[in-house]
């Protein structure tokens, strides 16, 4: 037997006890375990959450029949009116001065008449002559402004026209700069998952080295899969994209490239954590990997922060051409209407010259029975004239139509107002109802009738209302950029105690089903459009795909999939 010196034995003694205790470390580390909920039987309901304001169910708006600047308002939000009470007047000279001029013809046309009755002297004769004069003269007067305005007509036109062409051009630059940022985009993606990051990884998305780290490794091989599989769905939206070539497929195509790009970038970002546990990598081949992922990072983010500064960019754009070019159609309708009240001024200018003339002739022949029944007709046609001028002369002022509230008057004293402009609202009292804004997210989820549970501001919370959808608006309504539907809700119950512009809180029951297969919230996961939860199952776990219907934020209503009992992963415990 060979004997062994008293080190010896002190070395192998060591070496065992180095052995346990590595042996003891491993077999006494914590062990996470899967926490699991059943599939339960139970009734999900789906709510959307909105906020309104009460409003009067009936509501007048006013509206002007003339164009005209707002000289005086006589009421203020608040006030009760009755029918006929004047509200606002609108600048009323110009017509002011037509029915005095009317006025003045009415009674020349009536003195006219006399003096056929009674016969023209020779002083008569002329002073209908420098009538007829002076009104060749305004009717000269009357045509040059006509033309004035009519170039000035033809210079809006042009510029409107100019305008469009501008903002046409300054989109198409931006659209021309987006699409070139979605190819680099597209690129940077690939370049990143099949040239920068490929060497970490196997042909079947394993990595090629030892990781210290299961969880960053499981990550990093899970998010590779994810990467690889968008690339395809990447490329065909930027083709979809440039297929389309302006600036609505541009944006529209924005939110999923970005999200493609996002499980892109996440892979990489996955790539440069998994290399913290590289132990058995050679510092050369750990640089090399390092410096590809960190080229990869920078690369991913510099696309992606160009296409949201070309989104930005498009975005302001297209405001800015909506802007430019409501002011140059403004522009043109105003010089449209200011040529329409010059042909106005000649044709007015053209008939009292032919008054006029016809006057003189009057003086001139001599007095027979059927000149004094035209000059009789002539005082009529005067008298109708005037009386339309009149009927014109009141639209000047705004009149309440109802008994009723002022609830809001939008223009103040010296804004032009247009007819069908809204000048003045009115509310009668009691029949409130509540009107909401609902985005064109949940507008869908919506219908008439549902059940809503109201809270209001002006109540403790615990306080509450019932109502049930009354209508929903056809056309969108558009509020920074964001498409809503104008939805009125109808308490089930009048209350006295309510007021018009409370603010309400509703909840609108979208969806309810009884009964049905339920599982938790927390345990649906989805992967790339895949919706799943993890079974438990003898002491495994394992991925089903699963079927969905109604949510909210603790249950989610199960279709396929699981049955009732199944444990499913809400999440882990030690």
């Amino acid at each position: 037997m060979p004997k062994f010196s008293r080190r010896t034995y002190i070395l192998v003694g060591l070496a065992a006890l180095v052995i346990g205790a590595i042996v003891y470390v491993r077999w006494t580390k914590p062990k996470v375990k899967p926490q699991t909920e059943a599939v339960s039987r139970g009734t999900v309901i789906s709510e959307i959450s909105v906020t309104g304001s009460i409003a009067a169910k009936t509501k007048v708006t006013l509206q002007p029949e003339a164009v005209g600047k707002v000289t005086k308002i006589f009421v203020k939000e608040g006030d009760s009116v009755t029918a006929g009470d004047s509200l606002m007047a609108l600048d009323d000279r110009d017509v002011t001065a037509r029915v005095a001029a009317q006025r003045a013809s009415l009674e020349a046309a009536q003195a006219q008449l006399d003096q056929l009755r009674a016969g023209a002297t020779a002083q008569e004769i002329r002073v209908a002559q420098a009538a007829v004069d002076t009104a060749a003269s305004q009717r000269d007067a009357a045509r040059a402004t006509e033309s004035d305005a009519q170039v000035a007509l033809d210079n809006a036109s042009k510029n409107f026209e100019a305008v469009k062409a501008r903002a046409a051009s300054y989109l198409k630059s931006r659209v021309d700069a987006f699409l070139v940022d979605y190819d680099q985009a597209a690129y940077v993606a690939a370049d990143s998952v099949n040239r920068l990051t490929t060497a970490l990884y196997t042909s079947t998305n394993q990595l090629s080295f030892y990781s210290s780290s299961a969880q960053d490794q499981s990550q990093a091989e899970f998010s590779r899969g994810a990467a690889k599989a968008t690339l395809p769905h990447l490329q065909d939206a930027v083709t979809s994209v440039k297929a389309k070539g302006d600036d609505t497929g541009v944006a529209d195509g924005w939110a999923g490239i970005m999200a493609d790009l996002a499980v892109v970038n996440g892979h990489v970002n996955d790539s440069a954590a998994v290399l913290n546990y590289a132990p058995t990598l050679s510092s050369t081949t750990l640089s090399t990997y390092q410096a590809n992922v960190n080229t990869a990072q920078s690369n991913m983010n510099t696309v992606m922060q160009k296409l949201t500064t070309d989104k930005t960019g498009l975005d302001t754009q297209e405001k800015t051409n909506a802007a430019d070019i409501q002011t140059a159609q403004t522009a043109l309708s105003n010089a449209q209407a200011a040529l329409t009240a010059a042909s106005n001024s000649v044709r007015s200018a053209e008939n009292s010259l032919a008054q006029a003339q016809a006057n003189l002739e009057l003086k001139r022949a001599p007095t027979r029975p059927e000149s004094i029944e035209a000059q009789l007709a002539r005082v009529h046609a005067e008298a109708a004239a005037l009386d339309g001028l009149l009927t014109e002369l009141s639209k000047r002022t705004i009149r309440a139509s109802i008994d009723a509230i002022v609830t809001d008057i939008p223009v103040t004293v010296g804004e032009n107002v247009a007819p069908g402009q809204p000048v003045v609202v009115l509310n009668t009292k009691g029949n409130f109802e509540i009107i909401a804004n609902v985005s064109e997210i949940d507008i869908a989820k919506v219908k008439v009738g549902d059940p809503v549970s109201i809270t209001l501001d002006a109540f403790p919370k615990d306080q509450t209302w019932t109502g049930k959808v009354l209508s929903i608006q056809p056309a969108e309504k558009v509020v920074e950029g964001v498409v809503f539907y104008e939805t009125k809700v109808l308490f089930d119950a009048e209350d006295a105690r309510l007021r018009s512009g409370m603010t309400a809180n509703l909840e609108i029951e979208a969806g309810r089903r009884d009964n049905v297969l339920r599982l938790p919230i927390r345990a649906l996961k989805e992967t790339a459009g895949r919706k799943f939860v993890e079974v438990l199952k003898n002491g495994q776990t394992a991925q089903t795909d699963v079927t969905i219907g109604l949510e909210n934020t603790n249950y989610v209503e199960v279709l396929s999939g699981v049955a009732e009992g199944d444990q499913v992963v809400v999440g882990t415990a030690q």
